[in-house]
């Protein structure tokens, strides 16, 4: 009998792939397993984890969980809820920003080895973490911070220890207008050291108060910045997207095209 099945209500390029590993109901002839865990990352999946916690009770003993049903406390198991060479050093963020879902305080983990940092805030872990975690990278190839770092953290001390390591992409982000001055101030320091290629900014676009102008300008002023943008839309606790939302999802679909933006930036850097 195999120990546990990880049922996940979406698939998403972080998810695990063993054989188990499942999206929505159990199959028709199943494995025995001991346990079954639903894990939840978003808010708004939250209802239809409970069904799915429902529909697996019959296989095993269900127990439901993740970060949308018990914040982002927990700890860190390789491999379990995320794919094999992504890791999470620290949970939560010290930040209160409105627009953000994370809420849970920051707690360092225990640093198991990978490539990819998922870490929600991990410039605003302690020194020695920090040094620990590189420490740790410099043994790794293709390193990603996916997670991203915060913008106003960005020293060019941490420039020059990223600088050290087999460096894939870094990401930053640019939440709000009122974070213009910020984020041009870490990419006037990451500029120094990286291609755009290697740099990466998650714009958040359509939250409350946002208009499609202003979106797009931000979009833009990235690249003039020296980034490559991706942008993310908001979506309230409810998981709804702002109005009119096919208007914002086909601005969102176009800045995640690296085609698209690839145009883009051809087209406004001369």
């Amino acid at each position: 009998m195999k120990t546990i099945a990880r049922v996940f209500p979406r698939r998403t390029n972080m998810s695990p792939t063993d054989p188990d590993v499942y999206f929505g109901p159990p199959e028709l002839f199943m494995s025995e397993y001991k346990e079954v865990h639903v894990s939840v990352a978003f808010t708004w999946d939250i209802g239809y984890a409970e069904t799915l916690a429902k529909q697996w009770d019959h296989i095993a003993p269900v127990k439901i969980g993740g970060p949308a049903i018990d914040g982002e406390g927990n700890g860190f198991i390789p491999g379990r809820y995320v794919k094999h060479g992504m890791t999470i050093t620290s949970r939560g963020c010290p930040n209160r920003c409105s627009y953000c879902m994370v809420k849970s305080p920051l707690k360092e983990l225990k640093i198991h080895p990978g490539n990819n940092i998922l870490d929600n805030n991990i410039l605003a872990c302690s020194k020695g973490h920090l040094d620990k975690v590189f420490s740790m990278l410099k043994g790794q190839k293709k390193i990603k911070f996916t997670g991203g770092l915060e913008a106003r953290r960005i020293t060019e001390k941490i420039a020059e220890q990223i600088r050290g390591l087999n460096l894939r992409q870094l990401w930053i982000a640019y939440d709000h207008p009122a974070n213009l001055k910020v984020v041009k101030k870490a990419m006037s320091i990451l500029t120094k050291y990286f291609s755009r290629d290697s740099i990466g900014c998650y714009c958040l676009i359509g939250q409350p108060g946002d208009i499609m102008d202003s979106a797009l300008g931000r979009l833009e002023q990235i690249v003039d910045l020296g980034a490559f943008p991706f942008a993310m839309l908001y979506r309230g606790m409810d998981g709804k997207y702002p109005e009119p939302g096919m208007a914002w999802r086909k601005l969102q679909k176009m800045w995640t095209r690296p085609a698209y933006i690839r145009a883009r930036i051809k087209g406004r850097i001369k």
